[in-house]
Formats: structure tokens, sequence, C-alpha cells
């Protein structure tokens, strides 16, 4: 049988770019007058380099204050992926990159925004840390190698941190053993962090699937030598997960994920919760959303009625940030195509991205990312990499606003958000309803001042289980249209506390 490339020679551009993604970034915060790199993968739909690609690609910034060549060559020994150097923005704003790829039928696609500043105390990193290889028996024909997940995130999706966390019942004392090495071997602090991780399942009226991570590359994998602990549906209670990490005295953190799933949720009526250990919640993965009943996305496995939910556990008065991440089974970390195992593939026009994390931190250090994942000092997206700014009275996202009774007027809330897409929809959530929205304005950065004078005597929460103080909370969600329907982001929260 003849390939079509031989047949229609003359379409041979159009045929290839059918099944071509460029994925083009930047460092999100950068200082004025330093050298960055630009970063170039030419995927083909499976998220794979296209290794035999040859081409040129025409860079153009959106302003001339930033210093980016002209063209750039990939060629077949660049195996699909090309770093560019010595880039530089020379004077503060906020930028972004066009790619074309000449003889492309189709327009070429923006960098994420990169943001210069005179003096950045924090830079912004983006990781992926609901990984999944081989080592957690789930989907083998799929899934791959732990250190492929580490190459593809590090080479091919340009993340800056990652984390393998396999199925505990998929874990022997020899893949842990490897699974440490490998977190050892590729964390490289300046350029990428690592962190040793497992998912811990449980049954739905014990809590619900949940991810374990350590500062370091010391602790131990969670077992109990038990029938049901090599199912999906172990009958353990998270406080006994909860106890078992105590007791082995090292730092570590909780996630729960796809916390609604109607098959294993989480209800958060149930008094599992481990505190400041459990900082933040996955609310989007290559499942679908986690944030409430009602939010129009898709949910792999039909939504739960329990009370399950972000929202639920916000009102609740659990402390939760947010990130995203993958859940990826293909073992394909950040990549920006959809590759949920068959026959699961999302329906058509339904969320083909998967989650990712995006952390403030002041260096791309294991400690440093961890700690401010403790601080909340973060927000999820579902693939792209908008830089979110987000403030109450000048408390950043994550944070509380402690006040005295009498103390508490206006609250003027305040937001930056850059994006290389648009058209976009921005709505401020207070407990759990839309407070006000607005159009993302037409340029690369969208600034806006809001100020809240309602009554807070009608605001606070009391009475949460899980808060000993009277509270309320505001976050941000941004929802893309057009052309990029589906695709979200969503701030950590700000609670006001009444001190």
């Amino acid at each position: 049988m003849r390939s079509y490339l031989e047949m229609f020679p003359e379409d041979r551009a159009k045929i290839e770019g059918e099944r071509r993604i460029l994925l083009v970034t930047v460092p999100s915060i950068v200082k004025v007058g330093e050298e960055f790199d630009l970063r170039l993968t030419m995927m083909d739909l499976s998220g794979m380099p296209d290794e035999g690609y040859e081409g040129l690609i025409t860079l153009t910034p959106s302003e001339e204050s930033l210093e980016v060549p002209d063209k750039v060559e990939l060629k077949p020994r660049d195996r699909g992926r090309l770093t560019v150097r010595g880039l530089r923005a020379t004077h503060p704003g906020a930028y972004v990159i066009q790619a074309e790829v000449d003889g492309s039928p189709s327009p070429g696609p923006s960098s994420n925004p990169l943001l210069a500043r005179e003096s950045p105390r924090r830079r912004l990193y983006w990781g992926d840390i609901h990984v999944h290889s081989v080592y957690s028996n789930c989907h083998a024909d799929y899934a791959k190698h732990p250190e492929f997940a580490y190459c593809y995130a590090r080479e091919v999706a340009h993340l800056d941190f990652c984390a393998v966390t396999d199925h505990v019942r998929g874990l022997t004392p020899g893949r842990w053993a490897d699974l440490k090495r490998l977190a050892d071997k590729y964390y490289t602090p300046g350029r990428f962090v690592t962190f040793l991780g497992f998912e811990s399942s449980h049954a739905k009226e014990f809590g619900g699937d949940i991810n374990v991570y350590y500062e370091s590359t010391d602790g131990d994998y969670f077992w109990l030598e038990r029938e049901d602990m090599k199912g999906t549906t172990p009958k353990v209670p998270l406080s006994t997960l909860y106890a078992w990490l105590e007791h082995q005295g090292m730092p570590f953190i909780v996630v729960p994920h796809h916390t609604p799933r109607a098959g294993k949720y989480r209800d958060f009526d149930l008094p599992y919760y481990a505190g400041k250990d459990e900082p933040v919640l996955e609310v989007f993965s290559m499942w679908g959303s986690s944030e409430a009943r009602n939010d129009g996305l898709y949910l792999k496995g039909g939504k739960a009625t329990a009370r399950a939910y972000l929202e639920d556990a916000l009102v609740l008065g659990y402390r939760y940030g947010v990130i995203g991440s993958s859940d990826t089974h293909h073992t394909l970390p950040g990549s920006p195509v959809s590759s949920l195992p068959r026959p699961y593939h999302h329906p058509p026009n339904k969320l083909t991205n998967q989650g990712l994390a995006a952390v403030y931190a002041p260096s791309l250090t294991r400690r440093d990312l961890f700690a401010s994942l403790r601080l909340r000092s973060c927000y999820a997206t579902t693939s792209t990499r908008p830089i979110i700014d987000f403030q109450v009275n000048g408390v950043p996202m994550g944070s509380s606003l402690v006040v005295g009774e009498k103390m508490l007027g206006d609250r003027e809330i305040s937001l930056s958000i850059y994006t290389s897409i648009r058209p976009g929809l921005v709505e401020i959530i207070r407990n759990n309803q839309i407070l006000y929205s607005f159009r993302l304005a037409d340029g690369v950065e969208t600034h806006y001042t809001f100020t809240d004078r309602d009554d807070p005597r009608s605001l606070w929460i009391t009475g949460a289980p899980m808060s000993k103080r009277p509270f309320f909370y505001y976050y941000l969600r941004v929802t893309f249209l057009g052309d990029h329907s589906g695709i979200r982001a969503w701030s950590s929260p700000i609670w006001v506390e009444k001190g």
C-alpha cells in the first residue's frame, strides 16, 4: 500500500501539519537584563517529539525590548527539541513570543507569558506531581518506566518539577528503592526538582484516594499486610495513613484528588483531615474537575452526590489551596495532548487537557517548592500557563486576613492576569457564589481592582467543623472561551478570619 505522502507529495506540509503540535515555553518570571532560555518541542499527536522534523521557525516578540532571534532551525539531529539560549528583556513588562512554522498552513502558537521585573522576590514554577509509571500495575499497556516520566517532564514538556506517584498496590521494596534512586538522580536544584511520593487508595467510606509527598527521599511507602490492600478500595481509614506518616517523623504533605468521582469519592463530612499537612487539593486532572457539582466540567466516572467537592470542603472549613496535575497513566507529565487510556477518552470538545500546578517560590529547590505548597502559594490550570496574582487587602492567595470583629471594613480585591490566550471570563468567587465577573483585556495583561463593600456580618461562616474561627473566603476562576473553550485556571483561596 502506497503512503499518502508518496501519493500526494505536493500536500506533504499540510498532511504532516495536521499531526503536529509546537510547544513554546519561556520562564514565567525573569529579572530585567538576565539571560534566559526559549524551549521548543515539535510534538506529534501522541505527545511525543517528532524526532524526524526539520524546518525553520520564525519568532516574533510582542515588544521590541524582548531580544529574540528572528528565526531558529530545527534539524533532524535535534530530535524535535530545541533550546535557544541568551534571550533577554531589556525593560520591565509582560511579553509573549509568537512562533510561526515556515510552510505550515496553520497559525503558529504563542509562548506562555513572560513577566520581566527589576527585582523579582519570587519566581513562578510549573509542574505535574501526579504521574503513574508501569510500577503502578495499572494500564501497563500504556504506562512507561518511571525514568521516562522525569525525562519527558524535563526535556519534552518543559516542566520545572515532577513527581512519580505510583499506586502502593504496585510497589515492592525493589521498585520503591528505584523510585528513590531516580528522584535523587534527576533532582538538579535550579533546573529541575523531583519529589518522592506515592498514591494511597481508600474506599469511599474511608476517605478516597490521596497522594503522599516527602520533602526528602528518605521516606517509605505505606503498606499493610491485608488482602484488600492489593485492590483499588482498601477499607483503611485515612487516619491510619496519617498516623503512619506521623510515626515516620519526616516532613510530608498529602494531596486528595478527583474527590467527587462517583465510584470512589472523598466525603468531607467524614472526620479525616491532616490539617497543616494537607494544604492543597488537586482540583483538576486528565480525569476532569473536582471544583463544584454544577461547574459544567467533565469528570470521568460521573460526579458523586456526597459533599465531596472543593466547594464543600471550603465551606466546611478545610484550608485547601489548589493545584492541577495530570494523573497520567501514559507517563506523559505536562503533556498538552489528552492521554486518557482507551476507552476513556474525553467526549468531543470536553477538556482534552491535563492539569498543571503553578507554584510561587524564591528558588527552584525541593525545599522552597515544598514550603510554598505548605503555604498554598500556588494555583491550578488546565495545560495553559497564565501568570495569576490575586490579593485581598494586600494578602496573597493561600493566606488568611485576620481581623478584629469591629475592624473589618471594605475589602479591596486586586488581581493581575497575564495570558497568551483569549478571550476569557474572570470570576471572583466568594463563599462559593460569583461575586463579580468581567472579561479579560485584549492584550497580554489584565489588571483589575474590585471593592467588596458588603456587610461582613452576613458573610461569616460559623460552626464549620474544620475551623475554630468564623471565616469567609474568596478565590478566582478564569474560564477561557472560543477556540480555547474548556481551559480554566483557579487561584488558591484567600480567607478572611475573625481574630
